[in-house]
This record gives structure tokens, C-alpha cells and sequence, in this order.
């Protein structure tokens, strides 16, 4: 059985903007995104708002229909199933939405809320619904008894716990968070992380966590894929990624993160970069990020570069990529040599 889960391979998203004085308009919300979700790991996805990391969770559980490339869940090519087909694949992929307060219906008893994906499946009887129920109640840290109360009588942190027990419900060997603690109190982020990694053990979980906060993503993720306008532009195993980030934009984003600074390493200089992010209806030639870029030449205004490896399990789409010491140095490998081929390419298994 392969190890990987979920693989993506060029996955676009386009939606299509009508009326106005422009007219027609199309918004490229992700393009061309190739990453593999490993089973029992959790993959983070980061970046600033408007990257377009939920976009690519919905495409990626097929929530959104993607404009082009492939999804393949388990070997099952998932883009061009039909609802009745993909009917029980739906079973084993479930979502952590990022609002608990907007994710729970207020008219409804949160324990039917949990049931809700038991009776849509038509997975046993009443009885033995309730019962699950309960379980899923305990197994997420709440009194069983709480399940003819409404949402408005939980905390936030409560409410989500109910999200993490509806997405339980059917056993789902894949759970996509979409940013599930950004919404809660420090404190109680903490808590429902730590649910989160005791789930993922006890019901061996595979793991895709979307998020803005880099601190959070560095201590729930085993690797971290970085996007920018659409794309990623770094992706590597995370204690990598922290200590010696390839990408520019990974060096600025983890430069203005604080809490990454405590221990007793050096304290990261400040990048500021300077402008916005490029407006997506209006995409930079070139590499995206080079308007923002601190370290741009000639060349990555006129060329798009490529998610490249540089290293096993260490890729980015960067002409002139940061810490090639440290990455020379990790990886025993030499400077020069032959470009390697981007992920899922035929020729990735021979470019080492």
C-alpha cells in the first residue's frame, strides 16, 4: 500500500467575475498546486490571507470542482467522479470548519448536528446513533449529557470540539482543518490542539491543517507547504523549514513571528516587505512575488520559476533560494548539478 493518501498534481481554480464596467474577469484563485498527504502525517498550509489555502482544501475534498489537474484519493481519481460515486469516498475525507460559531446550526440540538453525517450515510439504526453519539461526546472531552443543548449554551472552544466530533462521526481516515483555532482564545487553542494530536493517535488520522499563525502550524505539522498567490512556493519538513527557509517569502513571513524566536537561538532579523500582494485578477509577470521581493533580479520579472527539489523533501520555487549552506550542509549534497525535476514528475525518482 503506497504511504501517500491524498496527491494533488497541477490543481487550478478559476472563478469567473461578471458584469461591471470591466466585464468579464477571471480570478485565479489557485494555480498549478502539486503536493502529496502522507498517511498518520499532518501537512500544514500557510500563508497570508487571500493565498488561497481554502480554496485549495475545497478542491482538494471536492467541495469545489477544480478547473484543472488531477486529485487522487487512495488511487480513486476524484475530479471526475459523479455525486453517487463519490458518495462513499466522502466518507473517509471529513472538514474541521474555522468558525464554530458559524458552523453549528442554532436551531438544532448539537447532538443531532453530530448525527447528521450517521443518518446521511444511513449508518446503523436509532439506537445505535445515540449511542454513538455519546461515544463521540466523550471521546472529544464533553459530558454525554450535553447533547440536547444548543450552540449558543457552549463556549468557543466547546463548539468546536462538537465540529471535531461531527467530523469523527464516520471514521474518515483524512480530516482537512481549515484554520479550526484561529477563531478561539489562545489558551483554548492549545487545548484543542492537543485534542487533536491524541485523535490523531488513537484513531490514526491523516492530517491537512490550514492556517496564517506559523507558531500553530509549527507545532502541530510534520511538514509545511507555504503559498503565495495561488501557489506553493516552498514545501519541506517543518523543523527545516523554521531553521533555514529557502523561499524569501518563508524568511519575511517567519522574520515577523515572535514566537518563533523564543529558546536560545539567535533572534531572526526583521524583513518588512515592502508593497501588497498583487491583486489576483492582475498577476504579476514572472515570479509572483518579485515585486515584494528583497532579493529580485531581472530574471524572476521575466520568468516563472518552478516548485524544484533541492534537497529530499526539501522544494521551492525560488530563482535564487536563501540558506543553500545550511541546506548543503543538512543534506550532503553539492551546490552544482543537474536542476531537479518538480514534484510528481517521472524524472524526481532519478534526479538524486
Amino acid at each position: 500500500m503506497s504511504d501517500v493518501l491524498l496527491r494533488a498534481r497541477d490543481v487550478k481554480k478559476d472563478f469567473t467575475l461578471r458584469g461591471g464596467v470591466a466585464g468579464r474577469r477571471t480570478v485565479h484563485a489557485v494555480t498549478g498546486v502539486s503536493l502529496d498527504v502522507r498517511r498518520g502525517e499532518t501537512l500544514g498550509i500557510v500563508g497570508e490571507s487571500g493565498c488561497g489555502k481554502s480554496t485549495l482544501a475545497r478542491c482538494l475534498v471536492r467541495l469545489l470542482p477544480v478547473t484543472s489537474g488531477s486529485v487522487e484519493f487512495g488511487g480513486v481519481e476524484l475530479t471526475k467522479l459523479s455525486r453517487r460515486k463519490l458518495r462513499p469516498i466522502r466518507r473517509q475525507i471529513q472538514l474541521i470548519f474555522q468558525d464554530p460559531y458559524a458552523s453549528l446550526n442554532p436551531r438544532r440540538r448539537v447532538g443531532e448536528i453530530v448525527a447528521d453525517p450517521l443518518r446521511v450515510h444511513k449508518v446503523g439504526d436509532d439506537a445505535s446513533i445515540r449511542e454513538r453519539v455519546a461515544e463521540l461526546f466523550s471521546v472529544v472531552g464533553l459530558d454525554p449529557a450535553f447533547r440536547n443543548r444548543y450552540p449558543h449554551e457552549f463556549s468557543g472552544g466547546q463548539r468546536q470540539r462538537i465540529g471535531i466530533a461531527r467530523a469523527l462521526a464516520l471514521n474518515p481516515s483524512l480530516i482537512v482543518a481549515d484554520e479550526p483555532v484561529s477563531a478561539l482564545d489562545v489558551s483554548v487553542q492549545a487545548q484543542v490542539l492537543n485534542l487533536m494530536a491524541d485523535l490523531q493517535e488513537k484513531f490514526s488520522l491523516t492530517y491537512v491543517f490550514i492556517a496564517h499563525d506559523l507558531g500553530v502550524v509549527r507545532h502541530v505539522s510534520d511538514r509545511v507547504a507555504v503559498m503565495y498567490l495561488g501557489e506553493v512556493v516552498e514545501l519541506a519538513e517543518a523543523e527545516q523549514l523554521y531553521d533555514a527557509p529557502l523561499h524569501p517569502y518563508t524568511e519575511a513571513l517567519l522574520s515577523v513571528s515572535p514566537e518563533l524566536d523564543e529558546g536560545d537561538g539567535p533572534t531572526r532579523e526583521r524583513i518588512v516587505l515592502s508593497g501588497d500582494v498583487p491583486d489576483p485578477l492582475n498577476r504579476p509577470e514572472g515570479c509572483s512575488f518579485h515585486p515584494r521581493c528583497p532579493v529580485a533580479q531581472p530574471r524572476c520579472a521575466a520568468e516563472r520559476p518552478a516548485l524544484v527539489e533541492l534537497a529530499p523533501d526539501r522544494f521551492v520555487a525560488c530563482h535564487f533560494p536563501r540558506n543553500l549552506a545550511a541546506l548543503r550542509s543538512e543534506s550532503g549534497r553539492a551546490e552544482t548539478g543537474p536542476e531537479p525535476a518538480p514534484p510528481g514528475d517521472p524524472r524526481a525518482a532519478t534526479s538524486n
